[in-house]
């Protein structure tokens, strides 16, 4: 047992001082001269304290034996009593500098890692993505933008500390090891509590917390609240946002409650300790060893040696600062990514792809080889040996009934996902592996976003992308108006131009100053520019994955037309369970369970009175029964 605790102990002093180095490391790669400049102002106030408490004792001893030096003394008292808070003043205000810059690289490593993976696995897992979570909220948080006033105002103190040591130490070296013995012995015991507790809510609390923080944040959100209000769902919210937090919380109090066991001796052994120092110089004081210049003095250093303890809140700050720094750094380990930011990568710049005359980008291939394809969270494979080849400048549009995979197809395009056998190609390169190869295939989800920028950054991001990619931010700005207006006029956009007042810079979110919305329509041809911009930019695949199931048949057929006609000559990819909205596409593929069950036109697949032909005159009944205006889908029947 005793061999186990002290293997325990040891792992746990490894791993501290692995924390310590690289938090350190991060600090000084975020600012060498202000790290320098804090060390200074932190030294200053350790010899501040010291100053203050040496001089104050000494003038005392002065006074008492009538020495002229008293005058003296009581002037270097008074420069230490000045010079501590002053430092402490000019620690503050730089530690507010260095948190500034610290943070801004934490977030670029944070958005670093979550970009690093080529697909996006790691972010529908859900333990790495309650750790993304947890970290990112942290950043953000009042403690994560206040981490470097802790950190300094926790080395400030053991400065303060290190001054009463050295005041105590001018008497008797053993009694100011053993206070300082009894102060760090205190600050470990709490530290490692501290740690354990951290560690535990963050890798053992994030997933079920996460539906717990989901819960208290509905009755907040101007969409769910109406919906509470209307069904009277609130107090069933609440009790569920209790229920889930005792569940999330209950492991988390139960080894809290073994940890703290071990601070708590620390408390108590440090007690019986520093009971024994204020023994031993209250027994020099009284035999007359120490004179009361020096019991003042050192009564005075004991007392500031209590800044080498347990600090309470400012300390939890500071152990935390370090804990979320090491939590970043093991989550891009487990990225393959080094522990400081990647400089000249191949993620710092690419080279858009070369575009043919007109603005129009060179159409690519599309080949999928005895491809099988299962979720890490099903045991059943979604495709078992899928084959499917698009030539270049096709259009084809992918239907069938739901869950047959076809936005899992999409996902596997974009290179979003590896398939477990088997191969995707697009242009003879596999897009989950070749970053050249995925921006060759421009996508609009169905769950397209909605970004709070410009109504031009929203259109133009494929354009702004290859800008920066190039080194020309804030160039080709002209250009890229041209572009963007071209591209949202060619996708029967002019109605959302009217709704911003030809005003481009306007932010399309109601919560910003000047900012507006969109119907649920404009929102879709904003997204379908923001592809055909993708076009100049190199894509040479253009994917509609269900993004107008939202809309009614009508609309969403006018928006596959337009975008069917403006993608002349590009490979063309449509997903849709409305068989009328894709008819006009060169060729019809229909999936099932098994695979590719029918391919061709669809007069062709029409005629041949498979799954397509049944479901397309389901489809036109059930429209005409309602009087959806099918009238044009039945007379294909």
């Amino acid at each position: 047992m005793q061999a186990l605790d002290i293997s325990r102990l040891t792992t746990w002093a490894r791993r501290w001082v692995g924390v310590e180095r690289h938090f350190w490391r991060m600090m000084w790669r975020s600012s060498r001269p202000l790290v320098l400049a804090l060390l200074l102002v932190v030294a200053l106030r350790g010899v501040g304290i010291w100053l203050m408490v040496h001089a104050s004792g000494q003038a005392l001893e002065a006074l008492t034996v009538g020495s002229d030096r008293v005058w003296f003394w009581l002037a270097m008292t008074a420069i230490g009593l000045a010079l501590e808070p002053l430092a402490e003043a000019w620690q503050n205000s730089a530690a507010y500098a260095l948190q500034a810059r610290l943070t801004r690289q934490q977030v670029t490593m944070l958005a670093e890692a979550a970009n690093a993976p080529h697909g996006i696995e790691h972010l529908e897992d859900p333990a790495t993505r309650a750790r993304f979570t947890e970290i990112e909220s942290y950043l953000r948080g009042m403690f994560g933008v206040n981490a470097m006033q802790s950190v300094w105002a926790v080395l400030g103190y053991a400065a303060v500390g290190l001054g009463g040591f050295v005041a105590v130490a001018q008497w008797s070296w053993p009694a100011a090891l053993w206070t300082l013995l009894a102060f760090r012995l205190l600050h470990a015991s709490w530290t490692r509590y501290l740690d354990v507790t951290l560690r535990d809510l963050v890798e053992e609390g994030s997933v079920e917390r996460r539906e717990a923080d989901y819960l208290r944040s509905l009755p907040l959100d101007r969409g769910a609240a109406k919906e509470l209000r209307l069904f009277g769902m609130t107090p069933w919210v609440l009790r569920r946002y209790s229920e889930v937090w005792t569940i999330a919380f209950t492991g988390v109090w139960q080894r809290r409650d073994r940890a703290v066991r071990g601070a708590f001796v620390g408390a108590f052994a440090t007690a019986l300790m520093l009971i024994g120092s204020y023994a031993w110089a209250g027994h020099a004081a009284w035999t007359g060893s120490l004179a009361i210049g020096g019991a003042v003095t050192v009564l005075q250093g004991l007392m500031q040696m209590a800044a080498l303890g347990a600090l309470g809140d400012v300390n939890v700050q500071a152990v935390r600062a370090r804990f979320y720094e090491n939590e970043i750094r093991e989550l891009r380990a487990d990225f393959g990514l080094p522990p400081q930011l990647v400089e000249g990568g191949e993620q710092a710049g690419r080279v858009p792809e070369e575009r043919s005359g007109g603005g129009v980008s060179r159409p690519a291939m599309v080949d999928i080889t005895d491809v099988t394809f299962t979720y890490p969270s099903r045991t059943e494979p979604v495709f078992r040996n899928l084959d499917l080849h698009i030539p270049a400048g096709q259009s084809v549009a992918i239907v069938g009934v739901n869950g047959v995979g076809k936005s899992t197809l999409i996902k596997l395009l974009c290179g979003l996902y590896r398939p477990d056998t088997g191969t995707v190609r697009v242009d003879g390169k596999d897009p989950a592996e070749d970053d050249a190869s995925r921006r060759r295939v421009a996508t609009i989800f169905q769950d397209f976003v909605r970004y709070q920028l410009s109504l031009e950054d929203n259109v133009a991001l494929p354009l702004l992308s290859d800008a920066f990619a190039a080194g020309d931010s804030a160039g080709g700005v002209a250009e890229h108006r041209h572009t963007a207006d071209t591209a949202l006029r060619d996708a029967a956009g002019t109605d959302v131009l009217t709704r911003v007042g030809d005003d481009w810079s306007t932010v399309l979110e109601p919560g910003y100053a000047g900012g507006t919305d969109l119907s649920g329509g404009q929102w879709q041809r904003v997204a379908l520019a923001r592809a055909l911009t993708a076009v100049s930019a190199g894509a040479g695949v253009l994917v509609l994955d269900e993004p107008t199931a939202a809309l009614d048949v009508r609309a969403e057929a006018e928006i596959f037309s337009r975008f069917l006609e403006v993608t002349q000559g590009v490979t063309t990819i449509l997903v849709s369970h409305r068989l009328s909205s894709v008819r006009h596409a060169d060729r019809i593929v229909v999936l099932g369970p098994d695979g590719v069950v029918q391919d061709g036109s669809h007069d062709e697949l029409l005629g041949d009175g498979g799954p397509y032909a049944e479901m397309f005159h389901l489809q036109a009944a059930r429209f005409a029964a309602a009087g959806a205006g099918a009238t044009e889908m039945a007379g294909e029947c």
